[in-house]
Order: structure tokens, then sequence, then C-alpha cells
């Protein structure tokens, strides 16, 4: 079996979910027996693969290409159209939504749906006409489709229901890759929030909802990782609630994110939306409970391993987290259950049942 990804994903992030999803699974394909997973690529800077032996990865690459975005961008496309001319592969998986490969392709392709926010949340993307338009086009010329949760799956239904039976959940499995620089334990005592602060993320209403327990105890912060520093609107609101002073913004690597789950009294995912959710896979590992939305795909992937509130409700949101916060046991037995819960999501899981899905559509 020959699969071929394409380069979008490693070409636009360094970082990010979607690649560390299809990096995740291009790794695991190669350890099996009789298959042969290969990444179109000329250049990149992504950090799950940028060790990989592509041709331009090297003195001369970084020279030519670092800082050039466009550039970049525009040779990997280039490199990809001529390998799926080619032909020599049995299934194609792009790894985002450009449609330029459609007029070339010859072979079945695969497409992975990773949720369905730009057509949820329209307003929050300037580029969402385009990209849902692009999407569109490829999730009606799939050969199939993956869901990565069932919520995903539904809401994929609710926009096209004539795809329904081309779609196959297969839920992400979980590989946090091994580091060696770790950050210095601390005695700081901190609620935890991870990712971009956009608005479906809803951190205005859950900043609202914890502010009484910050003010309560001023040795109980908030670190929020990733998203970036603090815009002017988040200042003023943090100001507003008397909090400002108890919170910090920082980037963290894998090593420290890894540690700032250990080392936190409790991570919350307060969004309105998700399609999968991998920063609850993150803390289960890390022995960190958890506090979460009920009304996204979380308690599909959570199950009782995990606090759940109402993310419209701040009382809801205080409630939960203070539970943890305030009673020991409960604190013990979330994170019990959640090393049980992390069980079922592995990475050879995953693998497989995707390689069994390339296997059905090559053979039609």
């Amino acid at each position: 079996m020959k699969v071929l990804f394409d380069h979008q994903t490693f070409t636009i992030q360094r970082y990010g979910g979607i690649s560390r999803y299809f990096a995740n699974l291009h790794h695991g394909l190669n350890k099996l027996a009789g298959v042969n997973a290969k990444i179109a690529l000329l250049y990149t800077e992504n950090e799950y693969i940028k060790r990989l032996p592509f041709p331009f990865n090297n003195a001369f690459g970084r020279k030519l290409f670092t800082g050039h975005y466009n550039r970049i961008y525009r040779w990997n496309q280039r490199y990809c159209k001529r390998r799926i001319k080619s032909g020599s592969f049995d299934v194609f998986h792009p790894t985002y939504y450009d449609t330029y490969f459609l007029e070339y392709l010859k072979k079945p392709f695969v497409l992975t749906v990773h949720d369905m926010i730009h057509e949820l949340f329209p307003k929050q993307f300037p580029d969402n006409d385009a990209v849902v338009a692009r999407k569109q086009q490829l999730i009606n010329a799939a050969t199939a489709i993956i869901a990565i949760s069932e919520h995903t799956k539904k809401d994929i239904i609710k926009f096209y229901p004539q795809v329904a039976d081309k779609i196959k959940v297969i839920h992400h499995g979980y590989r946090f890759e091994a580091v060696e620089k770790q950050m210095a334990s601390t005695a700081e005592k901190y609620i935890l929030f991870i990712g971009e602060r956009v608005s479906y993320k809803n951190f205005p209403l859950f900043v609202e909802a914890i502010a009484p327990l910050l003010n309560q105890d001023k040795t109980l912060k908030l670190v929020c990782a990733g998203g970036g520093r603090f815009n002017a609107d988040e200042e003023a609101l943090l100001s507003t609630l008397n909090i400002i002073a108890q919170c910090r913004q920082t980037n963290a690597t894998d090593a420290e994110l890894k540690q700032l789950y250990a080392q936190a009294q409790v991570f919350v995912f307060p969004s309105l939306i998700e399609g999968f959710g991998i920063p609850l896979l993150e803390a289960f590992s890390a022995g960190c409970p958890v506090a979460a939305s009920n009304n996204t795909c979380f308690p599909e992937i959570g199950g009782d391993a995990i606090a759940y509130f109402d993310p419209t409700d701040k009382a809801s949101i205080y409630d939960s987290v203070q539970q943890i916060l305030s009673d020991h046991t409960i604190r013990h037995n979330y994170i019990q259950k959640g090393r049980e819960r992390l069980k079922l999501f592995t990475i050879e899981k995953q693998v497989q049942q995707t390689l069994d899905l390339y296997r059905e559509v090559a053979a039609k």
C-alpha cells in the first residue's frame, strides 16, 4: 500500500494540531509492514517532520526559503502536482482544503474533516467564504471522508447530508513526543487554559466565571499557554475583574506544555465547539484533572473522566472548577479516570483504522 500526503499543513503550520495529526499518521503507517507513506514536500519548517530528509531540508534550502512563505508554498505545491501526476501511489490524502490537485488526480483520495467551525462560526474567519467553498468541493469529490469524532460527523451531515454514507469516524490517537528539556518545578497554584482565545473558545465568559476564585485566593493564578499575548480587550476585562496581576500568557514547547499540565491544579476547556480536543488527552497523560464543556465532542472523548459544565453558564463553570480545586478526593478520581480513558485513544488504533480505510477505497 502506497500513500501520498501533500504539503499543505506542513507548509502552513510550524506547530499545530492538524500537522501533528498527519505527522503521527505518516510515522505510524511507515512502521507497518507492506506500507509506504510519503509526504510530497521539498522544504518544511514544521517541527514534527523537519528532520526528515526532504530535498531542500538542508543548508541550501534554509538559505533559499527561510522567511519566504509564498516561495515555500509555491515550490511545494508545484512539487506536489508533479508527484500527483506521476500516479505512483494507491491513495492520496490531502492535508488541508486547497483544491489544486483535483484536475491532476486519477487515484482515490481520502479527506480528513477536523471540524465544521468555519461553517458554524463564519464571522470568525476573514477568509471564511473561500475556505468553505474549497472544503465543500473536496467533501463532495472525496472517495471517503474521515471525521475525527461522531460529533464532527453529525456536523458534516448537517451541512452535507448527501455524503453521509462515505464518512468514517476515526478518533485521534495520542503520542506525546519524548522530550529532554523541562521547566523547573513550581509551587505556583494555577488554572490552565490552552490555545487560541477567539470567540468560540469562550475565553471572556470563562474568566468572568473563575474571577471569584482568583479573588478569593490571591495565590491562585491563571496561566494561558499559546494564543499570543493578551490583547487590549482581554487586558481591560482582566483589569475590570481585578485579576490581571494573577494572569499570565506564555508560549510553550512540547516539553514545557507537558509540565504546565502536570503542575496545574486543573485544566479548563470551555470551548463552544471543537472537532476532537487533543488537549484533553494531553491533560490525561500528564495527570491533570480536567473541567470542560458539556455540549461539544468532549463527552464523547472524555467519558466520565471530566468535570463537565454548561459553557454558557458562569455558575456552572465556577462550580466545576471550584469542586476540583477544593476536594482532593474528587481531583484524584478525575486524574485516575483520565489515565484509564487515555488507553482508548492509541496511535496504533488510529493508524490501523486509517490503513483499513485506505485499503477499502483503493479496492473500489
